[in-house]
């Protein structure tokens, strides 16, 4: 029963290309099954969002719980589990046992979930484009204050999103072979969208971002304390660094200077510079990851275990 068990189970989550009849999740891409396939699984999703809605008020945290426990459960095996030492092996020639098996077993689930996951942030996505473009939708609507610039906003993500998926659309049905006459409409809308509109945007956005770090550091980095005036030493050192002009002439000012002391060749300010960044930079950032990691995991067991409340509940 045991091997029955195994056998069935394992080549199924592996999602093994030797037996493509037994899965049940693959089509290829663009053909109306797996158009069908979609729309039945999103049907199937909303009909669970739809079941799990009607269900009592008490009922949903518990059910939503025990799906989010199974899940991280998963991922939390994967990362503690002794790891198959060669995966490919068939699975009749694998050795036997309990721990060898579900290391195994683990190992040919990861592509599974992580399809999965990918799905449900796909849903995710979608859940986010809903709310904007309701909120917007309303905005519009009521003629809220700058609505002009919610109707600009829709607009564009229908644009980008039809051109997008068009071009997509049009390239597939090309199979790689190459345009000989005149270039689609749908890649010169998507180009001139994408390439020639938002990464422009996107530039220009980030140009005007640098002003606001500039005045950002100029304010944090007024002398007020020492710790402030250590700071301001610390970065007016490592940006005059960066300056070559700068660099070749103080360098050079040192090396004429001291050039058989050693000591003083250390105030060279690329020394200075480096000795800035692996004694006291590359330690902070360091203190900093670990604290923020020590935070992602208290917050992850947190969700993981519903313990998180939203709301005060």
């Amino acid at each position: 029963m045991e091997a029955g068990w195994r056998h069935a189970v394992i080549p199924w989550l592996a999602q093994a290309p030797a037996a493509p009849a037994l899965n049940m999740w693959n089509a290829p891409a663009g053909t109306p099954e797996i158009w069908m396939k979609v729309g039945i699984a999103m049907l199937a999703g909303f009909g669970l969002l739809a079941a799990l809605i009607a269900a009592p008020t008490r009922l949903r945290r518990p059910i939503s719980g025990a799906f989010i426990f199974l899940a991280g459960l998963f991922w939390v095996l994967v990362f503690l589990f002794p790891k198959p030492i060669d995966s490919q092996t068939p699975h009749e020639q694998r050795p036997r046992g309990f721990v060898q098996d579900v290391s195994f077993w683990l190992a040919d689930a990861i592509p599974v979930v992580s399809n999965f996951s990918n799905i449900l942030t796909a849903f995710i996505l979608g859940l986010g484009v809903f709310s904007l473009v309701r909120i917007h939708l309303m905005r519009v609507a009521k003629k809220q204050n700058d609505w002009p610039f919610s109707v600009v906003l829709l607009v564009s993500m229908v644009a980008m999103a039809t051109f997008g998926y068009w071009d997509w659309k049009t390239r597939l049905d090309l199979g790689g072979a190459k345009v000989d006459e005149a270039w689609p409409l749908a890649a010169y809308g998507k180009d001139l969208l994408f390439d020639g509109m938002l990464q422009v945007m996107e530039a220009a956005m980030f140009s005007l971002i640098a002003f606001f770090i500039l005045s950002a550091a100029y304010r944090a980095f007024r002398i007020r304390s020492v710790e402030a005036t250590i700071l301001l030493c610390a970065a007016l050192i490592a940006m005059l660094n960066l300056m070559g002009a700068v660099v070749v002439t103080w360098d050079g000012m040192i090396e004429s200077f001291g050039k058989d002391n050693a000591f003083v060749m250390n105030f060279t300010l690329s020394s200075v510079a480096g000795f800035i960044r692996d004694n006291l930079q590359t330690p902070g950032i360091r203190a900093i990851d670990f604290g923020i990691g020590l935070g992602a995991l208290a917050m992850g067991l947190r969700l993981w275990l519903s313990l998180e409340r939203v709301g005060g509940n």
